[in-house]
């Protein structure tokens, strides 16, 4: 499935009133699910897609960026230190640190982390998406202040990978 049309597929979720989407064809699988519980009967779209609600809060994986490549002497910077990754936002939404006002970050400058530990949440559509490291990594610096809104693919987190 190409990104057009997973991108596409989360569109029609997001305009939705359902709190969870199920899809399964051409040899792909996933759900999505709101955090607030939403009761509506199931709803069957063209090409196999079916719409239940539940309430559970969504996790989505961070997309972790390849090294920063190579920049030649006398060309802008990227500012990321060699091999360092950074790990950017799969979605549009706001940018939260901590899982409430009152917390603490999930994570800070020079902490490590684990594959799968939480390290933000995006919220999108009032819902709650919970980031997760995909690999084991040291947070070198937090790109995106508490509240501010960010773009699909904007760096949130530079990180050393471990």
């Amino acid at each position: 499935m190409d990104d057009k049309t997973l991108l596409a597929l989360f569109d029609r979720f997001e305009k939705s009133s359902a709190s969870e989407m199920k899809y399964s064809g051409n040899g792909y699988s996933f759900e999505l699910r709101r955090k607030e519980a939403f009761v509506a009967p199931a709803v069957q779209y063209p090409g196999g897609t079916e719409v239940k609600t539940t309430s559970v809060e969504t996790r989505t994986p961070a997309h972790v960026a390849s090294p920063a490549p190579h920049v030649p002497a006398g060309t802008e910077d990227s500012g990321i230190s060699s091999g360092n990754e950074l790990i950017k936002s799969p979605i549009v939404g706001t940018f939260y640190r901590s899982p409430s006002p009152d917390a603490p970050a999930f994570v800070d400058a020079g902490k490590k982390v684990k594959a799968g530990q939480k390290i933000c949440i995006i919220e999108a559509m009032k819902m709650m998406n919970a980031l997760e490291a995909e690999i084991n990594c040291e947070i070198v610096k937090v790109l995106v202040n508490n509240g501010d809104m960010v773009e699909f693919d904007q760096p949130l987190f530079e990180v050393r990978p471990l």
